[in-house]
């Protein structure tokens, strides 16, 4: 097949999505540093026991944010990007009123854990107090992107992320020169970050949060946010679950090890996953619902899902393999180098690898989002959840941190073959629907018009014509038919 002409139309289309591609990976990359900034400087300013409590702190505090994208962002950017006009906007609308509701809520549980926490042992909530103000911006904040990445404009969401970035490098920066680096510094300067990008887009925007309709938007979303945020609960309190076991089983030690070795490897894995999945499920999201029409059409669209997805499994395998040959041994050489933590280099193997197998389960998840598989998703993230907390559990028992890494390893291979698994068959059952004729519409009968009274043609004798006589003709008649009807009369 020769192939198509590189028109100039076809071109600017090329290098639009490219830079739509390039933004929105950017924009990842921006957010990523902007969050892991508090753990690698925690790791690097702070006493490990005070890095500890500061990990901590920010495990509760990623569980709450990830709890209100569960019930607005994903949501946005699985739903919104099928809309557009006035029903996109309503959606917008009511998704901010919720996550100011979600980040007030969490101000008040933030204060009540803060007040409550005794403060001792291995396991210290205090810092807490300092995330408190932040968490409406920051829930707001998420969600603004989330409107961004849905309506296809990554280059907006790159901006106020960069405001954020901005803000607390700024922030950091004035921390560190006059000698006053704390963990509340650090979450201080997040949240001033996410306080200015959040302001930059309800200005930009000219939206007010309080305007829409957290009950509209549980309502006109139920089919996708309810299982979103139960998959989001069981997902979160698997992370969370992964913190409080290590502090209480092991150590503070231990978590920061395990920490500051996963926040140089696993977190920026993640984050380009994050970016990912925001690039790749509006699409998949579309092609599902084309595929759910009758035709050709639907054909056309469920096989070019199918082979997307092919495609991106064998391109990220590729990529998974090239990561643990070059990322595991260059992190170990550094962490063997540095006496801080040279104790957690053993650690680098079993997490590269727990990279590879994410980003290796990346397309399977975009294609299940797309098709709206909700029930199917909270499924995986059970069987994730029970196998990497079992073998987290075993391995620290058996082995200490070095055998929970390997558990956790464990979790996310079985993770990893039952998204394959769910995938496979969400597949085999997005089929076009049968073609059934449609039924009869119902009519009321106050509507019903009564039908035209039928007009009977006039019965005419035929002429009599005398013995002898000469028959006339329709001429002689002034045009007349012979049986004396005209054709008007025969078909009213």
């Amino acid at each position: 097949m020769p192939a198509r002409p590189r028109t100039p139309e076809r071109t600017r289309t090329r290098r639009g999505r490219g830079r739509l591609v390039a933004a929105g990976l950017l924009d990842q990359v921006v957010i990523a540093a902007a969050n892991s900034a508090n753990t690698l400087l925690g790791g690097i300013l702070l006493p490990k026991g005070r890095f500890g409590a500061l990990a901590l702190a920010l495990a509760v505090g990623y569980f709450a944010t990830c709890l209100n994208r569960a019930v607005v962002g994903d949501v946005l950017l699985a739903l919104a990007s099928r809309y557009d006009g006035e029903p996109r906007a309503r959606l917008v609308r009511d998704g901010l009123a919720t996550a100011l509701c979600s980040g007030l809520i969490t101000t008040v549980v933030f204060v009540a854990l803060w007040a409550l926490s005794p403060g001792l042992g291995e396991i210290d909530l205090h810092q807490l107090v300092w995330l408190a103000p932040f968490t409406v911006p920051v829930m707001l904040h998420d969600t603004a992107r989330s409107d961004y990445l849905a309506d296809r404009r990554p280059d907006k969401a790159l901006g106020i992320g960069l405001v954020w970035a901005g803000t607390q490098a700024v922030a950091v920066v004035v921390m560190i020169l006059t000698h006053t680096s704390s963990a509340g510094g650090l979450l201080i300067a997040w949240g001033l970050g996410a306080t200015a990008g959040a302001a930059v887009y309800l200005v930009r925007e000219r939206r007010l949060p309080w305007r829409g309709s957290p009950r509209a938007w549980l309502a006109d979303t139920r089919h996708l946010s309810g299982w979103f945020t139960i998959t989001a609960i069981v997902a979160q309190v698997q992370v969370l679950a992964i913190s409080f076991i290590v502090a209480g089983r092991l150590s503070r030690i231990d978590l920061a090890n395990l920490r500051f070795v996963q926040t140089v490897e696993l977190q920026p894995v993640q984050n380009l996953i994050t970016a990912l999945q925001s690039l790749l499920v509006p699409r998949a999201s579309r092609n599902a619902a084309d595929a759910a029409e009758a035709g050709p059409e639907g054909a056309r669209a469920a096989l070019a899902l199918r082979r997307r997805t092919r495609r991106l499994v064998t391109a990220f395998a590729i990529l998974g393999a090239l990561l643990v040959l070059t990322v595991w041994p260059v992190v170990s050489a550094v962490l063997v180098h540095t006496r801080k933590f040279a104790e957690a280099a053993p650690l680098a193997l079993p997490i590269a690898l727990q990279c590879a197998v994410y980003l290796l389960q990346v397309p399977f998840t975009a294609a299940m989002r797309g098709m709206h598989r909700a029930r199917l998703l909270f499924v995986q993230y059970v069987v994730f959840a029970v196998v990497s907390l079992s073998g987290l559990t075993v391995g620290a028992g058996y082995a200490g941190l070095h055998g929970a890494a390997w558990g956790l390893l464990t979790g996310s291979t079985a993770s990893l073959i039952c998204m394959a698994a769910l995938y496979g068959y969400a597949l085999r059952r997005l089929r076009p629907p049968a073609r059934v004729e449609p039924a009869p519409s119902r009519v009321e009968p106050s509507r019903v018009e009564p039908a035209p009274p039928r007009v009977e043609p006039p019965r005419v004798e035929p002429a009599r014509v005398e013995p002898g006589a000469t028959p006339r003709t329709a001429a002689q008649d002034g045009g007349e038919p012979l049986d004396g009807v005209r054709p008007a009369a025969r078909y009213s």
